[in-house]
């Protein structure tokens, strides 16, 4: 019986899906994240974007999905269809269409509501063995690598699609249900092209989409037959940033968040100081109640120092 577990940090929620002892889905909430799916938001409309209408809203700009007859400048109330989505260098603005009339404005729901929406228990806190494994899992996720009997699944993210190189020679059906197990624990969708090391006859692409299939079930998805060369197309609805997304391009971000769980961890007496490259200091300056909120914590003010050299940052 699948369970989820919530730990609370500054600025950050973490969840964790826990099935046999194993974490099966990890889904994270950023004080940093802009407007999310289900929400109910007004906003203005900006300049048109490649045949397509901007939206300007509080904090972000998303683009609306169908034609728009509306002038620039328009008010209008929108839900959000699909969350930014970070890539490398340049974030894929949001999704967004009219709202239908008289409908109210409304927050999107909270990862404990998306989870309890799902049918799971959601529980306070991470175990230590949870918490390992976690980062475990972030760090496959950070590198793009994932280790899997006989080989290694390479996760190449680009604007296009996400490109799964199945390196080594696993067996077939082993590496198509590890796949189907990274895109379920890290949240991957949109689409997806998969590389199996090819093999002699054809038996063993037909074993390996229907072991696919078979670790794929309750997750929607459309998929192509294995090809003759050994690829396989998969897609999936992307609505929000997927763990691999935010390990990969949300560096700052991440770094960020970690330093505030450092400077609560600190045990030494005394002001605060956390130093980190400019970009890091950056987003804490433009979140001072993030900031505020450790030093209530810690009862101890706090100084954010930027210093080209000090890396993803170190409490002084």
């Amino acid at each position: 019986m699948a369970e989820a577990f919530l730990d609370e940090r500054p600025g950050e929620t973490r969840a964790a899906v826990v099935e046999g002892g194993a974490i099966v889905a990890m889904d994270v909430a950023r004080a940093f994240d802009g407007i999310q799916p289900g929400a109910i938001v007004e906003g203005r409309i900006g300049p048109m974007l490649d045949g397509r209408a901007t939206v300007r809203l509080a904090g972000e700009t998303g683009l609306l999905e169908g034609p728009c007859a509306l002038p620039e400048g328009a008010a209008v109330r929108l839900e959000v269809v699909r969350a930014a989505i970070p890539e490398a260098g340049r974030w894929r603005p949001a999704k967004l269409r009219l709202a239908r009339p008289g409908a109210a404005l409304a927050p999107a729901p909270s990862l404990a509501a998306r989870l309890r929406a799902e049918g799971l228990a959601v529980r306070a806190g991470f175990s230590e063995a949870v918490a390992e494994a976690w980062e475990a899992h972030w760090t496959e996720a950070e590198t793009g690598e994932v280790r899997i009997p006989g080989g290694r699944l390479l996760l190449s993210p680009t604007p296009a699609l996400l490109a799964v190189d199945i390196d080594g020679r696993p067996d077939p059906e082993a590496a198509a249900r590890a796949v189907a197990a990274v895109i379920r624990r890290f949240g991957i969708g949109g689409s997806i092209a998969v590389d199996f090391p090819t093999r002699p006859g054809s038996g063993w692409r037909k074993a390996a989409a229907a072991a696919f299939d078979a670790a794929m079930t309750g997750m929607a998805y459309e998929r192509s037959a294995v090809s003759g060369f050994g690829l396989l197309h998969v897609v999936r609805p992307r609505l929000r940033p997927s763990l691999l997304d935010r390990a990969m391009f949300e560096r700052d971000r991440t770094a960020a968040l970690a330093l505030l769980v450092h400077a609560l961890r600190d045990p030494r007496p005394g002001p605060l100081r956390l130093v980190a490259r400019p970009a890091v200091i950056r987003l804490l300056r433009d979140r001072p109640e993030l900031v505020a909120a450790v030093e209530r914590a810690a009862g101890r003010p706090v100084a954010l120092v930027a210093d080209p050299a000090a890396g993803d940052g170190h409490v002084a």
